[in-house]
């Protein structure tokens, strides 16, 4: 079992006067926890197939402290046949707000979960009600399910927002305000997760655009840069790699802080891969 980590997020029961919506905060969580090198770790990847949840998996199975890897998806994850997949557990479902009781069976001790599904009103075909659906209904239901299969306590969740979501709930965003107001409800939905279930930390992930080497990949990015500069705003940016290292550092060490911003992301993400590069000697 994963080590606990008793001081980051304490047993809380829900107040019948709690607000249904706050602040999110995004300061540092106090910890004495010490590396978890050593431990086996379950670890649950939602979105597999998208192009985050994809190099996740990969680089999930290249750390040998984390020995079972539960891959859901719509369908297969494909890798490079160079990849040792043994610890690869492809689990496919139809729609990520129906969770039947042979794919809950498979989140069984689960230590951890790493949620990237999601989609954008720029998708084709995606009406707002569906977007909704997708990102906040859909992770609600996962966690629940995830609960539900009985996983090891702490058991860690870690959502992939997006960078741009504001943190105060008095001010509308400037760009698809429908959208970004979604993702904060659904933010402030996950930072309540702690208060319903025992034994859960959550962390909220908002990296800003996604890019990697691929040449239609820096294409979007060009593309989305432009859009949102016309309205006098940026993103920062972050390379896949890292942002994937990133979020797997936090999930295996356990949460810094309860929101990691973009620039977070990026120290954490070459940290680790850094980390990883450099030469063990037993």
């Amino acid at each position: 079992m994963w080590s606990p980590n008793p001081d980051t997020y304490p047993n809380s029961k829900p107040s019948n006067n709690a607000p249904q919506f706050f602040s999110v905060p995004h300061t540092e969580i106090p910890s004495t926890q010490a590396s978890n090198l050593g431990a086996n770790m379950k670890l649950i990847i939602a979105g597999a197939t998208g192009l985050l949840g994809t190099e996740i998996v990969r680089q999930s199975l290249q750390i040998p402290e984390i020995t079972q890897v539960v891959a859901l998806a719509h369908q297969t994850v494909h890798l490079n046949e160079s990849i040792d997949s043994s610890k690869l557990r492809n689990v496919i479902i139809d729609d990520y707000g129906q969770y039947p009781d042979d794919v809950k069976s498979e989140f069984a001790g689960a230590d951890a979960c790493i949620w990237t599904v999601a989609l954008t009103p720029l998708q084709p075909s995606s009406d707002f009600a569906e977007v909704k659906r997708v990102c906040q209904d859909c992770t609600k239901l996962g966690f629940e399910a995830m609960c539900e299969a009985g996983p090891a306590r702490p058991f860690r969740f870690i959502y992939l927002s997006a960078g741009g979501t504001p943190r105060d709930p008095t001010k509308d965003p400037v760009i698809l305000p429908e959208f970004f107001i979604m993702r904060r409800n659904t933010e402030l939905m996950v930072q309540r997760f702690p208060t319903e279930k025992e034994g859960i930390e959550v962390c909220i992930a908002r990296p800003g655009v996604i890019s990697n080497s691929t040449t239609w990949s820096r294409a979007l990015v060009a593309n989305l840069w432009r859009i949102i500069n016309r309205f006098g705003q940026s993103l920062p940016s972050i390379q896949r790699s890292e942002l994937a290292a990133a979020v797997l550092n936090q999930v295996m060490d356990g949460f810094e802080k309860r929101t990691l911003l973009n620039s977070d992301l990026v120290r954490l993400g070459r940290r680790e891969l850094e980390f990883r590069s450099t030469p063990r000697f037993s």
